[in-house]
C-alpha cells in the first residue's frame, strides 16, 4: 500500500493547518474587539439618554419662567429644590441656580450614586460661561474619581435679557470601572474561547484538508504510476528496435517491428484513457442521454469483438431478456463500457473459455451482465479493481494492461446514475453488474 503523504507535504498539510487555526483565532480576537468596543459605545449612548431624560424631566416640572419673580431676578428661596423627591432626601437630580454674574444660590449637595459632595463638579464654568450667547441647553459628561456624571446647562432669558442659568446633574455610576470589569472577564473568557477555537480549528481544518491530502496523493501516485506503466513498454520498444538494427534477417525484423508497434498500440490506448480520465476530472466530459437500442449496439459490440475472441481462443455469447430493446443514456460512452468490460472478459481468460454479454431490459432499469471463465481475481484485491492504475497480480500473468478501463467504466456508470458490482471468485470467473434507469434527464 502507497503512504497517503509523503513528508514534504505532510509538513506543508500541517504547517498549512496551523494558519488556518490560527487565523480563526486572531479573526474571533478581533471580533470580540469590535464586540466589546460596540457595547461599550452603545452602553454609554443609552446610559447618556436615561441621564438626559431624568434631566429633561425635571426641567419640565420647572419651567424658566417659573424661576424668575416679579423682579426678573432668580426667585427660588437658597435651600429649597423641588427636584430632592427621594425618600432618603438624596435627589437624583441636583439643580443649582445662577444670576447673570454666575453667583449661586446654596443647592443640595448630596447626589443618588454619587459618594463625592456635588459642589465638587458644580458649577460647571465652561458652560456657564457659553450660557449667555445660547439659547439651548448644553451638555458636558463630567468624571470624578471613576465616577461619571452627566452634567446638563439651560441658559434663562426673559424676552432678551439673560436672566441666568440652572445646572442640573445625573450620576451615571462607575461605568468606567464596569466596563474595566466587562474587558477582564471578556479576556478571560477571549483566552479560554482562543484555545478552545484553536484546538477546534485545528482539528476541522484537518478534516477540511482531507480532500487536499487525497488530491496530492492522487497527483503522486498518478506521476509514479504512469511513470511505471511507461516505463516497460518504452523499454521493449528500444530493445526491439535495437535488435531490428542489428538483424540482417527480414523475419527477425519484421518481429521487430511487429512488437514496436503493438507497444506503440498499447502507449497509445493508455494515451486515450489518460486523456479522458482528464477530462472526466476537470468536467469537460459530459453526458449527452438520448433514446437508442441497446440491444442493438449491444451486439455491433459483440460482432466487433468477436475475431479477436477467435485469436485468444475464447467464445464469447450474447443473451438478451425482456422484450424492450430501448435505453436512455449516451449510446458513445454505453459503447465504451461494453468495449471496455467485454475487452476485459476477453484478455483475461483462458483459451477455449467463454465470455457472455446479457442485456435485461425492466420496467425501471436497464441491465447489463458480463461474465467469463478466467482465473478469477483474489478476494484482497476487489476493493481496488475501480481504482485507476490498480490491477491484480494474478492478471498480470494473462495479459498487459494500465489498469484505466475499470476506472473508466465506473464513471460512466455513475454518470448515468447508476452502480456497477463485481464479483469474483478464484479459479471460477468473474461477473460484472451495471445497472441504470431506463429514464432519467441529465442535471
Amino acid at each position: 500500500m502507497k503512504p497517503s503523504t509523503s513528508h514534504t507535504e505532510a509538513r506543508l498539510l500541517r504547517r498549512l493547518q496551523w494558519r488556518l487555526a490560527l487565523g480563526f483565532a486572531i479573526a474571533f480576537l478581533v471580533f470580540d474587539v469590535i464586540v466589546v468596543g460596540l457595547t461599550y459605545v452603545v452602553l454609554d449612548y443609552h446610559i447618556i439618554g436615561e441621564a438626559k431624560a431624568a434631566i429633561e424631566a425635571v426641567w419640565e416640572r420647572e419651567p424658566p419662567e417659573s424661576l424668575i419673580d416679579g423682579n426678573e431676578t432668580l426667585g427660588r428661596p437658597a435651600n429649597s429644590h423641588p427636584a430632592a423627591v427621594r425618600s432618603d432626601d438624596v435627589p437624583p437630580v441636583v439643580t443649582w441656580l445662577f444670576n447673570k454674574y454666575g453667583h449661586h444660590n446654596t443647592g443640595p449637595t448630596s447626589l443618588y450614586g454619587l459618594p463625592v459632595p456635588v459642589n465638587a463638579i458644580l458649577p460647571d464654568q465652561a458652560l456657564l460661561q457659553q450660557m449667555p450667547h445660547s439659547h439651548q441647553a448644553l451638555w458636558a459628561v463630567v468624571k470624578s474619581r471613576q465616577y461619571r456624571v452627566l452634567v446638563g446647562s439651560r441658559p434663562i432669558w426673559k424676552g432678551s435679557t439673560y436672566l441666568g442659568a440652572e445646572q442640573s446633574v445625573y450620576s451615571m455610576g462607575r461605568l468606567g470601572q464596569l466596563m474595566g470589569g466587562l474587558i477582564v472577564v471578556d479576556l478571560e473568557l477571549s483566552a479560554l474561547a482562543v484555545a478552545l477555537i484553536i484546538v477546534l480549528a485545528f482539528w476541522l481544518s484537518g478534516r477540511a484538508l482531507v480532500p487536499i491530502r487525497q488530491a496530492l496523493r492522487r497527483q503522486r501516485d498518478f506521476i509514479q504510476d504512469v511513470s511505471h506503466e511507461l516505463r516497460t513498454p518504452l523499454t521493449i520498444i528500444k530493445s526491439s528496435l535495437e535488435l531490428a538494427l542489428g538483424e540482417s534477417e527480414r523475419s527477425e525484423v519484421d518481429n521487430a517491428v511487429r512488437n514496436t508497434l503493438s507497444e506503440v498500440d498499447y502507449v497509445t490506448r493508455m494515451m486515450g484513457d489518460l486523456a479522458m480520465l482528464a477530462r472526466i476530472d476537470s468536467g469537460a466530459t459530459l453526458v449527452e442521454p438520448e433514446v437508442f437500442d441497446l440491444v442493438q449496439l449491444a451486439q455491433e459490440v459483440v460482432q466487433g469483438l468477436t475475431p479477436l475472441a477467435s485469436q485468444r481462443g475464447v467464445e464469447v455469447t450474447f443473451r438478451r431478456e425482456g422484450d424492450e430493446t430501448n435505453a436512455v443514456g449516451d449510446p458513445v460512452q454505453i459503447r465504451q463500457l461494453l468495449l471496455i468490460l467485454l475487452d476485459n472478459a476477453l484478455k483475461y481468460n483462458h483459451p477455449g473459455g467463454t465470455a457472455s454479454l446479457t442485456v435485461t431490459m425492466k420496467p425501471t432499469v436497464v441491465g447489463l451482465t458480463v461474465e467469463n471463465t478466467g482465473p478469477g481475481i483474489p478476494p484482497e484485491d476487489l476493493p481496488y479493481v475501480f481504482d485507476r492504475f490498480y490491477r491484480s497480480r494474478s492478471t498480470n500473468r494473462l495479459a498487459p494492461g494500465s489498469g484505466l478501463g475499470l476506472a473508466i467504466a465506473d464513471w460512466v456508470v455513475k454518470a448515468h446514475k447508476g452502480h456497477i458490482r463485481l464479483s469474483s471468485e478464484p479459479g471460477h470467473g468473474t461477473r460484472v453488474m451495471v445497472e441504470w434507469p431506463r429514464h432519467w434527464e441529465r442535471t
